[in-house]
């Protein structure tokens, strides 16, 4: 049996579906109710998985339609670098 989250199951399966480009940004995100099912949980745990995807940027609630895909947030660029590329800009 496995002890992991049911909420973290279910986020892993939306987070692979757009990290493998099966969502992409723009497309709505199966319905919470179809999502529990699927998943055999309380709407409540889809509800966590995506309060997840929303954190990281890269799911938004449109009240009273659903989840969409958002275009994820540019990494920030390593400092390590940005210290090397300005050290390099001085020199010049």
């Amino acid at each position: 049996m496995s002890t992991e989250q049911p909420w973290r199951r279910v986020y892993a399966t939306i987070r692979q579906d757009i990290d493998q480009g099966r969502l992409r940004p723009g497309d709505q995100i199966t319905s919470t109710r179809a999502l529990a099912e699927e998943h055999g949980v309380a709407p409540m745990t889809v509800r966590r998985a995506l309060a997840e995807l929303q954190d990281l940027g890269v799911a938004t609630p449109t009240h009273g339609v659903g989840w969409f895909v958002t275009t994820p947030p540019e990494p920030e660029p390593d400092l390590t670098d940005r210290v090397d590329r300005l050290e390099r800009e001085v020199r010049e």
